[in-house]
């Protein structure tokens, strides 16, 4: 049981090691590269709508006919049939092309969304309702820009996920320096790690 605990986790070890250096070099490449970046991302969401739409298709089948929902049904062919549109139709540049519109409506939906939240916090007494109203504006107002500059949108959102990736992979290397403090201690407790 000892033995096999070691091999666990001196491979486990590694692999944090080696996965968060390629982690860390990938959010490197997003922030060298963050116009290219969003087909890639593309692709990545149209092969989980693919796996998604399948899913839902398999689901519908799958419940007893009592309970079989023609909505579950439908939203996995259109899911499934907009996936393979983008993957082999042409839709991933034009996907990579909608995401700086939809990320700047998504800024602008959730500033104006604040706003509304703040005012309701108002009439309830709520202290803090003007910061959360400043930021609804500040929101409101930067997904208005981003909505007119996508190119600085296409930025924002490959420089987030770029940093995300970054800090993701050095915490797999810390993980790893950590699991290789734990790994003297076993050495020391019970001998050599096999």
């Amino acid at each position: 049981m000892l033995t096999t605990l070691k091999k666990v986790f001196k491979s486990m070890k590694w692999l944090m090691l080696l996965s968060g250096t390629m982690i860390v070099i990938l959010g490197i490449t997003m922030l060298f590269t963050p116009l290219q970046n969003l087909v890639t991302l593309a692709i990545f969401i149209s092969i989980s709508m693919l796996i998604s739409g399948f899913s839902e298709i398999v689901s519908f089948y799958n419940e007893e006919k009592v309970h079989r929902s023609g909505w579950l049904l439908a939203s996995g062919i259109l899911t499934t049939l907009f996936a393979v549109w983008a993957l082999f139709g042409h839709g991933t540049k034009t996907l990579a092309a909608m995401f700086p519109f939809v990320f700047a409506v998504w800024v602008m939906s959730s500033g104006v969304m604040r706003i509304v939240g703040s005012v309701s916090l108002k009439s309830e007494g709520y202290g803090l309702w003007c910061w959360i109203m400043a930021f609804g504006v500040l929101g409101t107002a930067f997904g208005f820009l981003l909505l007119f500059s996508p190119v600085l949108s296409e930025m924002i959102i490959s420089y987030s996920i770029g940093f995300m990736l970054i800090s993701y992979g050095i915490d797999n290397i810390i993980i790893f320096f950590r699991l290789k403090k734990i790994g003297d201690y076993i050495k020391n407790s019970y001998g050599e790690l096999p």
